[in-house]
């Protein structure tokens, strides 16, 4: 009888191939010869190629999300049943168990991890299992709450340089925003004084490239959206919002196909507890439309607001359906993570994503895609 390890290379390829994602480091760990094919570029290519393909005819897409400190690739598919349009894939272990991330986001198919101790950065491809350690500077050593951001600057039509915004800009003589940059392995003072103010619980969304943000005057009410540009290493500030957000009104930033964003928003009011969703026509670190009609719009009722620091959210574009993610509506006893599913006819389906041992740490997720990019 023929063994595996006997069978031809082209064959053990295509078997190899239709492993899912997360089982690679277990064939990597298998034995040398497979450790060695599975990490050739020629094998990596028509892996991510079959697996997009999978997903493709599936209507599948997948997504990382941080549950516990923990990270997890998952895969969604909103059509089918919505009971379980959510499906684990697993999770992403090439980081070392004691390792708690407190915050995770995408750009490039490459993580940004923050340690649950904000004195720790890692950057991870995790399709490669890749890791590169980050050690930051800093001014402020009693202060933890600094805001980051992954980009890169396209310096040919192959090659890209990745980057790392790191700031905190808690008042006028409180503040530093130094930049990374990945080749020189060096950190940067960047010269920025703003006259605007990015909260510190205000999440990030990577976007060819570039990071965009909510902020508001350090002086007055208004709220805009930023936008870092990784290749001139500066902000591009001030565009307009489709709705104007109060205090404690819920806003969220999303990505769309990773070529536009989205943004959630729901007011405070008991009387106005509908949640929008509007989408961007265009996006550019100098310029950004929206479209003149809300994407979605669902009254969820009178009693329930989803967090105003920690929701996040993704849209199906073709079901015209946004999942949001958040805790069980009662805050105060539960720990269950949720999954809100909502249509244009109102609530969907609400998916238990299980038990978090941390009330306080809430479900956050980011889209994801593969890539080869090396560390």
């Amino acid at each position: 009888m023929t063994k595996i390890s006997n069978l031809p290379k082209d064959l053990v390829e295509e078997v190899l191939s239709r492993v899912p994602f997360t089982s690679l480091r277990n064939i990597r760990l298998t034995c040398k010869k497979w450790n060695t094919l599975s990490k050739r570029e020629s094998f990596a290519k028509k892996h991510l190629g079959d697996q997009a393909k999978e997903a493709a005819t599936e209507r599948e897409f997948m997504m990382v999300m941080m549950m516990d400190f923990r990270v997890y690739l998952m895969r969604v598919n909103l059509h089918n049943d919505l009971e379980s349009c959510i499906k684990p894939e697993g999770e992403l272990i090439s980081l070392d168990d004691e390792d708690d991330v407190s915050q995770v986001f995408h750009c490039d198919g490459l993580l940004l991890c923050i340690m649950e101790d904000n004195t720790r950065v890692v950057v991870w491809n995790p399709y490669w299992g890749h890791t590169r350690w980050i050690v930051p500077t800093h001014n402020f050593h009693k202060l933890d709450i600094y805001t980051y951001a992954l980009g890169y600057k396209q310096r040919s039509k192959s090659s890209l340089s990745y980057k790392i915004l790191r700031f905190i800009d808690f008042s006028r003589t409180c503040f530093e925003y130094k930049i990374y940059d990945m080749n020189s392995d060096s950190w940067r003072v960047l010269d920025v004084s703003p006259d605007w103010k990015i909260d510190s619980y205000s999440r990030g969304v990577s976007l060819k490239g570039n990071t965009y943000w909510f902020a508001r005057e350090r002086q007055g009410s208004s709220t805009f959206l930023v936008c870092f540009d990784f290749t001139r290493e500066r902000f591009r500030s001030r565009f307009p919002l489709p709705i104007q957000p109060y205090t404690l009104d819920t806003v969220s930033l999303s990505s769309v196909r990773e070529e536009q964003l989205a943004v959630l928003f729901q007011r405070s009011r008991l009387s106005e507890m509908e949640m929008e969703i509007w989408i961007t026509t265009k996006i550019e670190p100098n310029a950004v439309s929206w479209n003149s009609k809300v994407f979605l719009a669902v009254d969820i009722g009178l009693t329930f607001q989803f967090q105003v620091r920690a929701a996040s959210f993704f849209i199906d574009e073709e079901k015209k359906v946004v999942v949001v993610f958040d805790k069980e509506k009662n805050y105060l006893v539960s720990t269950h993570n949720i999954a809100y599913i909502f249509g244009e006819d109102g609530p969907l389906e609400q998916v238990d994503l299980g038990l978090s041992a941390d009330k306080f740490c809430y479900p956050l997720v980011c889209s994801y895609v593969p890539s080869l990019v090396q560390l």
